[in-house]
């Protein structure tokens, strides 16, 4: 959570790298189940798609959705937010119960006054970077952010079939280099495909937090399913502390 004050804060915990589910991927006709089967399969966050049709080809999560699902559960709401002119979403979502918005940095030639403005409602607030474009992109607001979400295939694409693409890897380490040499607390999330037989080389490339796709929702066990994920990134991650949010003001 962000802090009143403006200091910086930082949760530890002794479970490595998060796993979060990527609730698009779910069946949309019993939300208020699966949220609650994400819950009990002891993932750390819930990953919201939130699409205009516009900048995404494709209708994510509405704010009153959102909304609507904030009850079911405590689990942090952190939202990919893919829309033309993001600043119009941003107070709706925030009042819908969001935790955390990340927005495309190619959605806005504002990109540092859409942060500071997110901040300003009281949430943390990240950049989202498509597969097409340059990491380096992150580096003149990577003081200012909470979190980067990097996409690991075309955005939207998930429902016509597309596929992790590996392009994604060294994508990520360079962008762990970047973060790492510009000396912040930034938190490095994937998501796009994401599933036991990518994430223990998202983990070794950098990836703090992983939100889990479609595999997650097609297994009878998802418990099982996210405790064999653990496992895999947990002999990367050595099962130290992690940090679920680290907010500057």
């Amino acid at each position: 959570m962000v802090s009143n004050d403006g200091e910086s804060v930082t949760i530890a915990t002794q479970r490595g790298v998060r796993l979060g589910a990527a609730l698009f991927n779910a069946d949309h006709g019993r939300l208020a189940e699966e949220v609650a089967r994400v819950e009990a399969a002891g993932l750390d966050f819930i990953h919201l798609d939130v699409f205009d049709g516009y900048f995404v080809p494709d209708i994510g999560f509405a704010p009153r959705t959102i909304a609507a699902l904030r009850s079911l559960t405590r689990l942090p709401f952190e939202v990919h937010l893919g829309v033309k002119e993001p600043l119009r979403f941003a107070s709706s979502l925030v009042d819908a119960g969001v935790d955390l918005i990340l927005t495309h940095i190619e959605s806005t030639q504002m990109i540092h006054e859409t942060i500071f403005a997110i901040r300003a409602l009281g949430v943390r607030a990240g950049v989202a970077v498509a597969l097409g474009t340059a990491v380096s992109f992150v580096e003149p607001v990577i003081g200012q952010i909470d979190a980067i979400l990097l996409l690991s295939r075309v955005t939207g694409e998930g429902a016509k079939g597309a596929s992790f693409d590996p392009q994604a890897l060294p994508r990520l380490g360079a962008l762990r280099s970047c973060v790492s040499e510009a000396g912040v607390a930034v938190d490095i999330q994937v998501a796009g495909g994401v599933n036991r037989d990518n994430a223990r080389e998202l983990a070794r490339q950098g990836a703090n937090s992983l939100a889990l796709g479609a595999g997650i929702y097609r297994v009878p066990d998802m418990r099982s399913e996210v405790a064999t994920v653990r496992e895999l990134v947990a002999a990367i991650s050595g099962g130290g502390s992690r940090q679920d949010s680290a907010h500057r003001g």
